[in-house]
């Protein structure tokens, strides 16, 4: 077995280690192995940094790959969030803002993307969402099927375990319910 530079055999390990000599932990403080690699160190002059002409970003608008995107114009509104400037050239406008939901919506959007308060006002739109979507099939006289919607019949084939462990704590709380509705009358 090779030995390094400077070591003597008491501090390489008896067994060779793929890839290259096995080094004690001792040995390992003692080798610097930094002039092997070339460029090494952030901190070397100027002239022998290898990221140095990519340093710095280049000016905006020098280089193009694409010509300039025309800005989609909102036929809707469109929610866009306090820590940009303006909207994206392209936006998706298949779900626009509507009901209190949409109220809901616009109340979040003045709060900063890490306010935890956003955020939990776009999870209640989200079900006051749902509550409007359901009450709209009633006004339009579609019965919803809620178990279609919900997925019971592919959690039924791939996940049944679970579909009994959540028929069982519903089951559990509607008994609970009923008793104590019934020990309070």
């Amino acid at each position: 077995m090779e030995q390094l530079i400077g070591s003597s055999s008491e501090d390489v390990l008896d067994e060779p280690v793929v890839g290259g000599p096995a080094l004690t932990t001792q040995l390992r403080r003692t080798v610097d192995r930094s002039a092997q690699i070339p460029g090494w160190g952030s901190d070397l002059t100027p002239e022998r940094r290898p990221g140095v002409p990519r340093d710095k970003a280049p000016e905006l608008g020098v280089e193009h790959l694409y010509p300039p995107i025309e800005q989609q114009q909102p036929r809707t509104k469109i929610h866009k969030s306090t820590e940009h400037q303006r909207l994206t050239p392209v936006f998706g406008t298949s779900c626009p803002p509507r009901g209190l939901s949409g109220m809901l919506r616009s109340v979040a959007y003045k709060y900063s993307e890490g306010r935890f308060a956003r955020w939990l006002t776009l999870m209640f739109a989200d079900r006051v969402d749902m509550v409007e979507g359901v009450v709209s099939d009633l006004v339009h006289l579609r019965v919803p099927n809620i178990p279609r919607e919900m997925g019971l019949k592919s959690e039924l084939a791939y996940n049944r375990e679970a579909l009994v462990r959540k028929a069982l704590i519903v089951a559990g709380c509607v008994a609970i319910y009923a008793i104590y509705r019934m020990w309070r009358r």
